[in-house]
């Protein structure tokens, strides 16, 4: 009896620690990803996500000169013209992140190819867009005109769908706009991809949706999606160290405090079950 009732009260901590790990782990803020030291310069066309995302962009691209233009509400069409007027060369990489106040998939489509013909050879950044289906509007269908544009090489995707979704805490109510631990997650994927065009490699900026939880939309005719080869594990933004020892004292608070209830509870478990006495503990 007095084994069962030890069982079961471990059993408990380990499951109330476990649920308290999780927790933490899952309200830990992700931090923007510093550059590492790769040269050229960027210019941002974006929307209201650039508007939020940019002052943590600018901190997690310290080395690189950033150029950011970002208007609530802009359409991959707005945001053609501005790169028409803006673009020069001392720009090395366009970051188009654009499409999430787009109606039509086909116009954002020819919008991306035209933004490529005046982007000409340098790398372009883009992103995967989390938000509901509006005005008839697929966002399937757009995210799939994200992925056919990478596909035709010299482009990286931040993979913000993917993040949003799967990241709790991550948008707003709208579903649309980000808080602002998801405005700093998404710079640290634009950042990650802006450097994956700078030094050549592949570092955060992948050719299409590939997280498990996300549905990828089919391919048309019904023939089968070929899948990409799915990116090579990165590893995790490290915090600031300002920022990793409050979340640090944090979790070690929210654990300890779980710890003791779990303990208390296998206290008077055992205490039901009359447990042998303990050794050198006074008897009543």
């Amino acid at each position: 009896m007095t084994n069962t009732t030890t069982k079961k009260a471990a059993n408990s901590i380990v499951g109330k620690l476990t649920a308290g790990i999780l927790a933490v782990a899952a309200v830990l803020p992700v931090a923007p990803v510093a550059a590492q030291g790769a040269g050229g310069s960027a210019l941002v066309v974006g929307d209201s996500l650039e508007v939020g995302s940019g002052p943590y962009l600018r901190g997690a691209l310290a080395g690189v000169p950033l150029e950011l233009d970002a208007k609530r509400s802009r359409s991959s069409s707005e945001g053609l013209r501005v790169l028409a007027s803006k673009l020069g060369p001392e720009h090395e990489v366009v970051v188009f992140p654009l499409g999430t106040n787009d109606f039509s998939a086909s116009t954002f489509a020819s919008n991306l190819a035209a933004a490529r013909e005046l982007a000409g050879q340098r790398c372009m950044v883009v992103a995967t867009i989390a938000r509901p289906n509006l005005r008839g509007s697929s966002t399937a269908d757009l995210n799939r005109v994200v992925e056919q544009f990478a596909g035709t090489g010299n482009a990286q995707v931040a993979d913000w769908r993917s993040a949003a979704l799967s990241t709790p805490g991550v948008l707003g109510r709208d579903r649309i706009h980000a808080s602002a631990p998801g405005y700093a997650l998404r710079a640290s994927l634009l950042a990650e991809a802006v450097q994956g065009c700078l030094l050549g490699g592949n570092l955060g900026g992948i050719p299409a949706p590939e997280d498990p939880n996300v549905t990828v939309p089919d391919a048309p005719s019904g023939r089968p999606r070929a899948r990409r080869p799915k990116p090579k594990p990165q590893p995790p933004a490290r915090l600031p160290a300002k920022a990793a020892i409050l979340a640090l004292d944090d979790a070690v608070g929210h654990v300890a405090s779980l710890v003791g209830s779990a303990l208390l509870e296998a206290q008077t478990a055992a205490t039901k079950a009359r447990p042998e006495p303990v050794l050198g503990a006074s008897e009543d």
